[in-house]
């Protein structure tokens, strides 16, 4: 009787190890394909989005003078000398360099565009003989 209870709890602790293996490679396969979005984080672990939201600047208005007066302002005020958050300060600082770095990215893209300008003209045609 025993080992009919045992075997039956090996099967059945069995059946949901499979099942939690299998949800968890489902899980890593989406989190995979997630990750070659060219919205995802960078190396401060916040998206674009996410960075323009923590310093409340809108796409239009992105420039790095706006970026550094909305930072100096919400480290300022987060300080903790003034009671404010060091967790706040550091998002603010992560958002920051986020964003600064996506100005970076999109100024190398636009002089690589300008220094490599594609010709819409046919090639000339080979010489005749």
């Amino acid at each position: 009787m025993a080992h009919r209870l045992i075997a039956r709890v090996v099967i059945t602790g069995s059946q949901v190890f499979g099942k939690a293996v299998v949800e968890a490679f489902k899980q890593a396969s989406k989190v995979g394909a997630g990750a070659s979005q060219p919205t995802s984080t960078s190396a401060t672990g916040l998206s674009i989005d996410e960075a323009m939201k923590i310093l409340n600047i809108e796409k239009p208005s992105l420039n790095k003078d706006n970026i550094e007066q909305k930072y100096s302002h919400l480290f300022e005020v987060n300080s903790k000398e003034k009671g404010g958050s060091p967790y706040v300060q550091n998002k603010v600082s992560l958002a920051r360099e986020r964003l600064l770095e996506e100005l970076k990215q999109a100024a190398r893209t636009d002089s690589a565009a300008t220094s490599n300008p594609t010709t819409t003209s046919p090639p000339p045609p080979p010489p005749s003989s």
